[in-house]
This record gives C-alpha cells, sequence and structure tokens, in this order.
C-alpha cells in the first residue's frame, strides 16, 4: 500500500509545480485576451481578476495524468473506456471555457452536460443499479440517463459555490483529500491516484486563488472539477457497494448542494428564474450577517471535514451506517439554515 501512496504523492507533487508554473502564463492570456471578471453590485471583489484559472488546473492535471498513464502501476487496464472518459473531462472544460469567454444560455449549457453525462456513461461508468436497504433495482438502459443527471449535477453544484475568493477550490481540496483517503481504504488506487493528481492541480492553484484572491477559476475550471468529481465516484462503484459510492460524494458535498437546493425551491416559490445569479446563497448571506470572507471560508472548511470524516466512517462501515449518518448530516444542515434565518430576522 505505502509504495502506491508514495506514487501518488510524487504525481501529485509534480502537478502542483505545473499547475504553479502556469499562473503568469494564464494571467496574461486573460490580460490579452480580455478575459477578467469585473466587480460589481453583486459580486464580492473590488478589482478585475482573471477568470481563466481553470486552465492551470486543466493542464497540470491533463499532463500529469497522461506521464501516469505511461508510467504508474496503478492505472487500470479493463472497465472503462479512458479515451471516451478524456473527451468528456475536455468537453466539460471547454464548455465552462466557452462561457467564460462568451456567455452561453442556460438551456444550451444544460444540453451539453446532459452530453457529457451520457459521454462518461457510454465510457463504462454508469450507476446501474440502486440498493436501498436490501432491496436492489436495476435501473437498465436508464442507467445512462441516471448517470448523465449525477454528473450534470455535480458539474452545476461545483459551479454554484465558486462565488467567494478560495471557496470552491478550498472544498474541493478537501473534498479531494478525502476522496484520496477514502480510495486507499478501499483498496481503490487508481480513484486515489485521479484524487491526488487533482489534490496537487488545485493546491497549485490556491495559492492564487487564497483571499485575496490573484485569480479566480472560472466556469472552465469549476465545469471541470465537477466532472472529475462525478467520474471518482462513479469510479468508486467498481471497488466498492452503491451505498457508498453515492453517499460518500453527497456527504462531501452536502453543504453546497443543501445551498442549491435551498436557492433552487426558494426562486422556484417566487417564480423566478432558476438560474438567475443572486446574492442569496449561504456564503453570501453570512457576508451580510458580519462575517469577513476569510471567516466565512474558513468555517465552510471546518464543516466540510466534518463531513469528510463522517464519509471515511461510511467506508470504513462498509456503507452499513449510510443512510444513518446521511439522515444526521442533513437534520443539522437543515438546523444550520434555520439558526441563519432566525439571525437574518433580527
Amino acid at each position: 500500500m505505502w509504495s502506491f501512496v508514495t506514487e501518488i504523492a510524487y504525481y501529485g507533487a509534480i502537478s502542483l509545480l505545473v499547475s504553479v508554473s502556469l499562473y503568469y502564463p494564464v494571467k496574461q492570456l486573460a490580460k490579452k485576451f480580455n478575459l477578467m471578471d469585473l466587480p460589481d453590485a453583486r459580486k464580492i471583489h473590488k478589482k478585475p481578476t482573471p477568470r481563466i484559472g481553470g486552465v492551470m488546473i486543466f493542464v497540470s492535471f491533463l499532463l500529469v495524468y497522461l506521464i501516469a498513464r505511461k508510467h504508474s502501476i496503478v492505472m487500470p487496464t479493463t472497465g472503462f473506456s479512458k479515451i471516451w472518459i478524456l473527451v468528456a473531462l475536455c468537453g466539460s472544460f471547454l464548455l465552462g471555457l466557452a462561457d467564460d469567454v462568451k456567455n452561453i444560455r442556460a438551456y444550451k449549457k444544460l444540453f451539453f452536460q446532459m452530453l457529457i453525462g451520457f459521454i462518461v456513461a457510454y465510457a463504462g461508468l454508469r450507476i446501474q443499479s440502486i440498493t436501498v436497504l436490501s432491496y436492489k433495482l436495476d435501473l437498465g438502459i436508464f442507467s445512462y440517463l441516471i448517470t448523465a443527471l449525477w454528473v450534470t449535477a455535480l458539474l452545476n453544484a461545483v459551479n454554484l459555490i465558486d462565488g467567494m475568493d478560495g471557496l470552491a477550490s478550498g472544498i474541493l481540496i478537501i473534498v479531494m483529500g478525502f476522496t484520496f483517503v477514502i480510495g486507499i481504504i478501499e483498496s481503490n488506487y487508481f480513484a486515489s491516484l485521479v484524487s491526488g493528481i487533482l489534490l496537487g492541480s488545485l493546491l497549485g492553484f490556491y495559492i492564487f486563488n487564497f483571499p485575496p484572491a490573484k485569480i479566480f477559476m472560472g466556469d472552465g475550471g469549476s465545469y471541470f472539477l465537477g466532472c472529475m468529481y462525478a467520474i471518482v465516484s462513479l469510479l468508486g462503484m467498481k471497488k466498492t457497494s452503491m451505498a457508498i459510492m453515492m453517499a460518500v460524494p453527497l456527504v462531501l458535498l452536502f453543504l453546497p448542494i443543501a445551498d442549491i437546493t435551498y436557492i433552487t425551491f426558494r426562486r422556484m416559490k417566487r417564480k423566478e428564474s432558476i438560474f438567475k445569479a443572486d446574492k442569496n446563497h449561504i456564503h453570501h448571506r453570512l457576508l451580510s450577517l458580519g462575517l469577513s470572507v476569510k471567516q466565512i471560508i474558513f468555517l465552510t472548511y471546518l464543516v466540510c471535514i466534518s463531513f469528510g470524516l463522517i464519509g471515511i466512517l461510511i467506508a470504513l462501515s462498509g456503507g452499513k451506517y449510510g443512510l444513518i449518518f446521511f439522515f444526521l448530516i442533513m437534520c443539522l444542515v437543515m438546523a444550520g439554515f434555520g439558526v441563519i434565518r432566525i439571525l437574518e430576522k433580527r
């Protein structure tokens, strides 16, 4: 096991160095082509900031992954099409980058997100059955649709939490760190390798994204990260039970998912577009209550670390108590939203 961990750490370190080395070229590229995020009434930052930092994450990950694919001893040989998975990852990044350069209509983005999800399913990474307690439901041909919805949901989950310096990147660093550990626990070394390489890419980017941010990941970065996390969770299905495969990603991203769910229902209740940009996300609400940006992100990190530890407990228990843990987390998050609402009314 330790030889695998050492090798993964080696590739993660290379990925970090490549990511850091890309900062200045990407920054100059953003300035040259005017790919800057400008301040406005809805945004928190006060000066123009490059918004294509996702290039740092994507390029460093892809480059190191291709090197590892040739030389690593933990590369899988069967089970899914690695070429189609790369197509999906590149597609998610390019879709986001296109949205960074020229805003794409919401329904068009949704179409391409679903298409990316179907490509992942076609590659062989599918949610083929759902087990609740002792009852197993085989999805058959519907596994393609369910998988596409799963990928689309995580693409948007990561995208919608990218609203504050260091928030999305910090959460994903925590998520990938725990995913790496859970992969080791489950002897899923390939999932750990992918997580380790991506963790290095994220750490290199985070150095420049920590508040006050010098660069933003943009939609290119957030869509790529969402697709990556969806794929890593589906890789878990190759080694472990459905309960762990679904529960751990949901636990690790439960806070942003809960936030998105709350916002969506609130907009539907008010008959507003669910794609409308506003300042009702949890980090905006905490900011309005008087917390600083750094206080909010560290509080969010603490919550995500707590959820990550619960995710490890789910993995160690073989998914046996996954539903109980998930229910407890849901109750805690709902209580947290309730406390914020009470404070806002005061």
